[in-house]
């Protein structure tokens, strides 16, 4: 057992003050302490280390891996910069685990991260929790190709345990009875400074630290600790395991938040990633034949109703759902039977039977510039993804593009330069708050109408009263700069196909990008037939 020492009410154990909001009996020996008083704790990190070199990094992830290997939870949180209302890329990456190990990684200065670390990370075998943790997850793959696996979100469990809190604060101070330092310039502060003062280091750490805390303390509620009393190290992480699986790197939804909150704003991957997750099966495996009773391909359930209303085929089989066009169908042109095949409802990559998305192997705004014949090889090109695989394919997928770009001489295309314009982000704002008043002129008080008209003037230095309706709508026209620039990314994609075309080799350009996902992602559950120089 520990050595606690009672101090003013506190248990106070090698550094750390534990809560005492309840009456509890803390056994010791043969002798028993009651504390009955509602007291708060001042948690603090045990260690904390700053890291803003890769070797220190190296020797972090070895402390890491041997803490994993008796206890495999880690406690993760990100901070960054905003500048003029844009998120900046990830500064520190703050890690900790549960003896009070916390490190913070300070991403602005070297990047990256070691491979020792990195697989540490990956792991999906050593569980990182936190609020929001999928959002940190995704922003650290799409800044700087770091993948996080494993990550449960907290707000899931206190959602199991009927609780109403959510946010970290709320939660570490109704578990922990802990109050988080959640002052605004404590949050908005420079994380990109070169020395992080003390107030950041302690903030940054507990927001780790007091997520392995607080899943302590939810597990506990799961878990009667006289049973956790009796079990092995082995068969307390099994347990933990079987009944939190279901949340391993789950998208939290339906969330209801309060003003404590962290914001955690999404990042742009409009170009990449354009499918909605689905947790449903995707493929139904329906099989159409043409009017001579040939297979032609698998379809959708709702494909098959359709062709039956239309009057275009009629059913011939229950089992699988089969239908037989009333015409005859063009075959000449396919070379194999890779559509006729059924394809399994399980990710390509790691074989995860749930939460899909449809990934487009060549980007759409290449295939859209290729000649016709080209365009009728989707099936193919369209595997099945989990979300979490999904993200990362999207990530991996900016070293081909840049590729592309340098093999066709085209300037690389930097979608954040108008993030530097402050008039862009004032002219942004003006059409938001032109769609407010518009949509909800007859809810707002005059005062806060007011307000955002007197806004609204002021970017475009004219009087108040000549911010009539007529000049909102055309406002709402204004196009961003963001869209320009998927205008540019498309003409980028077009100068590529059209240079691949020109030496006739858009297939080896389609062998690329296929080879690419074979090499980046690994894929274990490719489909029959699937094929690098697949061209049927």
């Amino acid at each position: 057992m520990p050595e606690y020492i009672l101090y003013n009410n506190i248990i106070y154990n090698n550094g750390e003050y534990l809560p005492a909001t309840t009456v509890f009996h803390l056994i010791r020996g043969d002798w028993t302490i009651l504390i009955s008083d509602r007291s708060y704790m001042k948690l603090r990190a045990r260690q904390i280390y700053i890291v803003d070199t890769v070797e220190q990094c190296e020797q972090i992830a070895v402390k890491f891996e041997k803490s994993a290997s008796y206890l495999p939870i880690l406690g993760l949180d990100c901070e960054w910069v905003t500048q003029n209302g844009i998120r900046q890329p990830v500064a520190l990456l703050q890690i900790a685990d549960n003896n009070g190990m916390c490190s913070l990684i300070r991403l602005s200065k070297f990047k990256t991260i070691p491979s020792s670390l990195s697989d540490i990370l990956s792991n999906s075998n050593i569980i990182k929790v936190g609020v929001a943790i999928l959002d940190d997850a995704h922003l650290l793959m799409n800044d700087y190709n770091i993948n996080v696996s494993g990550c449960i979100d907290l707000r899931y469990l206190a959602k199991e345990s009927c609780l109403e809190e959510r946010s970290l604060s709320a939660l570490a101070f109704k578990l922990l009875g802990c109050e988080l330092d959640k002052d605004w310039h404590v949050r908005a502060s420079d994380w990109e400074a070169e020395e992080l003062n003390d107030r950041q280091t302690e903030y940054a750490a507990l927001d780790a630290y007091v997520a392995v805390k607080i899943f302590e303390q939810l597990r506990n509620k799961k878990i009667s600790w006289w049973n956790w009393l009796f079990l092995t190290d082995k068969q307390k992480w099994d347990k933990v395991t079987e009944i939190y699986s279901d949340y391993k790197d789950l998208p939290y939804q339906n969330v209801r938040t309060n003003g404590n909150t962290k914001y955690k704003p999404k990042s742009n991957v409009r170009l990449y990633s354009t499918s909605t997750i689905k947790s449903a099966k995707v493929y139904d495996n329906c099989l159409m034949e043409n009017v001579d009773g040939t297979v032609m391909s698998t379809c959708s359930h709702k494909k098959v109703d359709w062709y039956i209303s239309q009057g275009l085929a009629e059913l011939v089989n229950n089992e699988p759902k089969t239908i037989r066009l009333n015409f005859s169908a063009d075959l000449k042109n396919r070379k194999d039977n890779f559509s006729v095949l059924p394809r399994e409802n399980i990710c390509t990559v790691c074989g995860r039977s749930e939460y899909f998305r449809k990934k487009s192997i060549i980007p759409k705004e290449f295939v859209r510039h290729m000649p016709t014949v080209h365009k009728t090889h989707i099936p193919h090109d369209t595997l099945l993804l989990c979300y979490w695989c999904h993200i990362k394919s999207n990530a991996f997928d900016f070293t081909i593009r840049k590729k592309l770009f340098n093999m066709c001489q085209i300037k690389e295309l930097n979608p954040n330069e108008y993030q530097k314009i402050p008039a862009y982000v004032k002219i942004m704002r003006s059409k938001s708050l032109a769609k407010t008043l518009l949509k909800s002129r007859h809810s707002l008080p005059d005062k806060v109408a007011n307000e955002l008209r007197l806004e609204i003037a002021e970017t475009y230095n004219m009087k108040p009263d000549r911010v009539f309706d007529t000049f909102l709508e055309t406002l709402l026209t204004i196009k961003s700069l963001k869209y320009e620039n998927d205008c540019q990314h498309n003409s980028a994609a077009e100068k590529v196909v059209k240079h691949f075309l020109e030496k006739d080799a858009i297939s080896e350009l389609k062998a690329m990008w296929r080879q690419h996902f074979l090499d980046t992602m690994k894929p274990k559950y490719l489909p029959l037939l699937w094929s690098v120089n697949y061209d049927g």
